[in-house]
């Protein structure tokens, strides 16, 4: 199975950021401005694929995992502010 290694680090962002941080306890969290927050920001980041978590591939990613993951905040909350001021809904 191939996997966006990048899309489980934004998901599992995200899902952190709007369960703890107060800030977005405004956000709506309905389906559609999730999957909306997810393609934004998925949009903004090079994907890296992967076809398991062992193996040379992994373990380049996991070391620029710092940097990447500076990348995966910045996008996230660029995405959620974004969508929450341009919901697709009422």
């Amino acid at each position: 199975m191939v996997v966006n290694y990048v899309e489980l680090c934004v998901k599992r962002f995200l899902d952190n950021t709007l369960k703890t941080d107060p800030n977005y306890s405004h956000i709506c969290k309905c389906e559609q401005c999730i999957d909306d927050i997810l393609a934004k920001s998925l949009n903004n980041i090079k994907p890296f694929y992967i076809t398991s978590k062992t193996g040379e591939v992994y373990a380049e990613y996991n070391s620029l995992e710092i940097q990447n993951n500076t990348e995966v905040i910045k996008e996230v909350i660029s995405a959620i502010e974004y969508v929450s001021k341009n919901k697709r809904h009422d």
